[in-house]
């Protein structure tokens, strides 16, 4: 696979540099869900050495003791959006995190779900507790490409172009009445029209690209230039040697606002089992396992055994959806 995360790897240098000359300045990385950031946190751990703890946010969610005894001057948190929940008191453990952060003489570098910082930011001020804020960039089709076949041969995959049904296709040619006078009388006269947007439309289709290069810019449409969701289309796509445009835009989402309240949860805490899922829907007097059920038939969750995320196919629908509702930022 080819290096990716150059540029924040740079950035995250500087501020490790910075600290070790007595500047420290508190780092926050925030990407989209499915960004698939480990590669990311594998390698500043690597840079961080015998100094370095790396932490995930849910193994102190109920006690700091694993924090406070962590060796090392350089703490690597992972997925802190997981310390707050919305319910009442749901903010406590988060702002104790961020008070003893600020309080520390260690360097952090933490993690975070882009949905839940943006509301973060807006309640708490969030981003008054990190000097620097590094965002992970969406990719373009070339680096999915780059990503996702880097490791294979040339020419040991052949990529299998969807056949388009013609009938499908606007007509080039049809015909329009226009009215003409005979002898005193109005008549329809049927003539023949060229659609010249249908040409445009055809001359573009005809445009020579590689079944390759249309499969990895519908790739990155649909992902929407997010990685892990690229890769998981990219295995449901893959029928080793061929891959297979199987590729399909994200679900229409029509949804009242009690589900669509839910789901902004689940998105934003990345993933929940169904007792927490619970415990935040109780004051609004929902029903958990009514609304799960919903949204798993309309294929917009997935459950793995008792744990709800949102479907990686549906990511770009779900934010597009949740958005246009001002239910996430």
């Amino acid at each position: 696979m080819t290096s990716r995360f150059e540029e924040e790897i740079g950035l995250i240098k500087k501020a490790v540099v910075d600290f070790w000359e007595g500047h420290r300045s508190n780092l926050a990385i925030v990407s989209d869900p499915f960004y698939g950031e480990s590669e990311l946190m594998d390698r500043v751990e690597g840079m961080a050495g015998m100094e370095g703890a790396r932490i995930d946010a849910r193994s102190i969610f109920s006690s700091f003791e694993a924090l406070e005894k962590a060796p090392g001057r350089i703490v690597m948190v992972e997925e802190v959006h997981r310390l707050y929940c919305r319910n009442i008191g749901g903010f406590d453990t988060l702002i104790r995190f961020l008070e003893m952060m600020s309080s520390s003489d260690r360097l952090f570098i933490t993690t975070w779900n882009s949905v839940s910082w943006r509301y973060l930011d807006e309640v708490l001020g969030l981003g008054r507790y990190f000097s620097k804020k590094v965002s992970l960039p969406k990719m373009g089709a070339d680096e999915i490409r780059d990503m996702l076949i880097s490791g294979y041969d040339e020419g040991e995959l052949t990529f299998v172009e969807e056949v388009s049904n013609r009938g499908d296709e606007p007509r080039i040619l049809h015909r329009r009445n226009i009215k003409k006078s005979l002898m005193g009388r109005s008549l329809d006269v049927p003539v023949p029209v060229v659609e010249i947007r249908s040409i445009r439309s055809r001359m573009t289709k005809n445009e020579k690209k590689s079944p390759e290069d249309i499969f990895f810019e519908k790739l990155a449409r649909i992902s929407d230039g997010n990685p892990g969701v690229a890769e998981h289309l990219w295995e449901e796509a893959l029928d080793y040697p061929k891959v297979m445009d199987r590729l399909r835009d994200p679900p229409s989402i029509d949804l009242g606002r009690d589900d669509s309240f839910a789901l902004s949860i689940i998105l934003s805490m990345g993933s929940l089992n169904l007792g927490e899922i619970s415990e935040v829907l109780k004051p609004h007097h929902l029903s958990a396992e009514r609304i799960v059920g919903s949204l798993e038939e309309q294929r917009l969750i997935h459950i793995e055994g008792d744990v709800v995320s949102v479907s990686p196919d549906a990511l770009k629908g779900v934010m597009g959806h949740l958005g246009r509702l001002r239910l996430v930022w």
